[in-house]
């Protein structure tokens, strides 16, 4: 059930011992969320905790140290940035008892007893910010930062489309508080390791184009990431980007390999292409600009079932 800011506040309210969830494949809105959050709740006396199915990258460990670690069971679930149960991963046991989920994808699948969601937020962050001005709950230089960190991720550093007037005055309240977001800029958008590059360079001799150079293919294999020395749960944003990076690209699609014929798909395009309706197609989701789906299939059939979807969906835009 979709529900409004004040029944979602009335929630963290009235509740206590919280685990809070985030998606598989945690990036920086879920984990600035979850953990900001999380800190929120603390300052005001209630339990709570951050769950995750996935290792957490390395690059986000600041956030750690941001909440107190409290050992409890949970008598409340929520989810953040969470559109579907099934990003829940090993956390789907809980699905059942989700009371909240707070989330900004109009994707959203509403799976939890009661869904907090504002499509028009640039990241699930925005709205956390939101929620701690209603409760007129003071906001610590610790959780402003994973707020901060859960924006300008989700933004791309404030350059998708996604952001909004809104965003940047959020953004610029956050930067009040004691923090320094030159240090979290660097980290999420500069800093890279040797594996990483190495891995960046693999992928871009798997590009393939289509379309007349509108769409771009890339692909990450196991094997890839074994070759480049990185790991299965490696943050893969910045290679999830080189295909839309191309000039004359609409459309840039990564297939990320989980497992045996189980691929994970990233897609990203311009305002000529609405990405979240495609994934949609094949049961994903996510944003006009950015979405998800999965296979179990082969790279090659997996290949020419997006690449038939997009290109039909660009000849109808001509």
């Amino acid at each position: 059930m979709f529900v409004g800011i004040e029944r979602a506040v009335e929630i963290l309210r009235s509740n206590d011992d919280f685990y809070i969830l985030t998606h598989i494949s945690p990036d920086g809105d879920t984990l600035g969320s979850a953990y900001g959050l999380c800190s929120i709740l603390q300052s005001i006396g209630k339990r709570a905790r951050v769950l995750c199915a996935d290792e957490i990258p390395k690059k986000f460990s600041y956030m750690f140290d941001t909440v107190d670690n409290q050992e409890f069971e949970a008598d409340t679930i929520i989810a953040v940035d969470v559109a579907d149960a099934k990003l829940l991963g090993d956390n789907i046991k809980y699905v059942d008892d989700i009371v909240l989920c707070i989330d900004h994808h109009i994707s959203n699948k509403d799976f939890a007893k009661n869904t907090f969601l504002d499509t028009k937020a640039a990241a699930c962050a925005e709205i956390i910010y939101d929620i701690s001005v209603f409760m007129k709950t003071p906001l610590s230089d610790k959780a402003a930062m994973c707020l901060y960190t859960g924006i300008s991720t989700d933004t791309g550093c404030f350059k998708y489309s996604n952001t909004t007037p809104k965003t940047h005055m959020t953004a610029a309240k956050l930067l009040e508080k004691d923090f320094i977001a030159s240090d979290i800029n660097y980290k999420m958008f500069d800093l890279k390791k040797k594996s990483m590059l190495m891995l960046e360079r693999e992928v871009i001799d798997t590009l393939a184009f289509y379309a007349d150079g509108k769409l771009a293919i890339a692909c990450v294999t196991t094997e890839m990431l074994k070759k480049a020395g990185c790991s299965e749960n490696e943050d893969l944003g910045a290679v999830t980007s080189i295909p839309r990076q191309i000039e004359g690209v609409e459309v840039g699609v990564t297939i990320k390999q989980k497992g045996d014929n189980h691929y994970k798909i990233s897609m990203r395009s311009s305002a000529l292409v609405n990405a979240s309706e495609i994934c949609a197609f094949f049961g994903g989701g996510g944003h006009p600009r950015a979405a998800g789906c999965e296979f179990f299939d082969t790279v090659d059939n997996i290949k020419e079932k997006i690449s038939t979807k997009i290109i039909s969906v660009l000849l109808d835009k001509e």
